[in-house]
Formats: structure tokens, C-alpha cells, sequence
């Protein structure tokens, strides 16, 4: 009697598991938002922004120990989800910290909404779900403005488009 309710509970189990996969697939949850100048917004998903071309580099910041591999999609791409082309936009953190980035800033390098680090995904214990990140190493100049090293926004999960 036993092994018959075993039984039944696995295969309504199954059952049950393949019909809610295609449920638990299409409610995704809302990874990041873009605000527009005029004050419209788009969600995305983790696999939206897995889906723009990916950057990778290798870097040390000042706030690692030692350099590292970081990925995720330009900035300037995933800002051309809302708004055609910018030229500031406000990084909002999980804890409402907020910085102004000039896009002018980091013309000719590549600043990405990093998504791993290491190949492993960012969570918000170290700094994710985005980090918005420039290859530190590349440019020693850039790396020690201020300014620089403020924009440098982690925890990101919304970003608005100032103009």
C-alpha cells in the first residue's frame, strides 16, 4: 500500500513539475528597469540582457583583491532598449545609492552592466545583480578620477535616461 502512494505522489509529482515548468519560465522576474527621459520605462529579464552581445574582459578594481573576468552587455546596448542614444544617465542601486554617468566619460572603452564575474553570475553579495564597470586595468589614468570610480555603480536595478 505504501509503494502505491509512493508511486502516485511521484507521478503526480512529474506530472504536476512539466506542466509548471512552461509557467515558472514566463514569469521570470524583473531584473532591471529603464526609465526614459519622458518618464516611460521598460522591464527586462536576466535573459533579455543575456540576450545582447556580451563583452568580456579581464580587470582589477579598487574594491577586488587581484584582477578578474567580468561579462555582460554594453551599456550603450541595453540603453538603446528605451532611448535611441544618450548622453547621462542615473544608475540607481538596490539601496537607492544613485550616480550620474556621463556617457562622453568612456568614449573608446568598454562600459559594460556587468552580469558575472569569473563566470559566475553576480548576486547581490558581490555587488550584482549589475555592476556597471570599465576595465580598471587598461586605462590607470581614467581608474584613480573620482568621479570615474563613483559612477561605478554596483547593485544596479534601475537606470534612467537623463538626455
Amino acid at each position: 500500500m505504501q509503494t502505491r502512494t509512493i508511486t502516485r505522489w511521484l507521478a503526480t509529482t512529474v506530472l504536476l513539475g512539466g506542466l509548471m515548468a512552461p509557467w515558472a519560465q514566463a514569469s521570470e522576474a524583473t531584473i532591471l528597469t529603464l526609465v526614459a527621459p519622458d518618464g516611460s520605462s521598460k522591464s527586462l529579464k536576466r535573459s533579455e540582457l543575456e540576450a545582447l552581445p556580451q563583452v568580456s574582459f579581464e580587470t582589477g578594481t579598487p574594491w577586488t583583491q587581484g584582477r578578474h573576468g567580468y561579462r555582460g552587455p554594453l551599456l550603450g546596448d541595453v540603453i538603446r532598449q528605451i532611448s535611441p542614444k544618450a548622453g547621462r544617465v542615473n544608475a540607481v542601486a538596490l539601496n537607492n545609492y544613485s550616480h550620474e554617468v556621463r556617457l562622453s566619460d568612456y568614449e573608446g572603452y568598454p562600459l559594460i552592466l556587468a552580469m558575472s564575474e569569473d563566470g559566475k553570475p553576480l548576486t547581490r553579495r558581490n555587488k550584482g545583480p549589475f555592476w556597471l564597470l570599465f576595465p580598471f586595468s587598461s586605462a590607470p589614468k581614467l581608474a584613480e578620477d573620482p568621479n570615474v570610480q563613483a559612477s561605478m555603480v554596483w547593485q544596479i536595478v534601475r537606470i534612467e535616461v537623463l538626455d
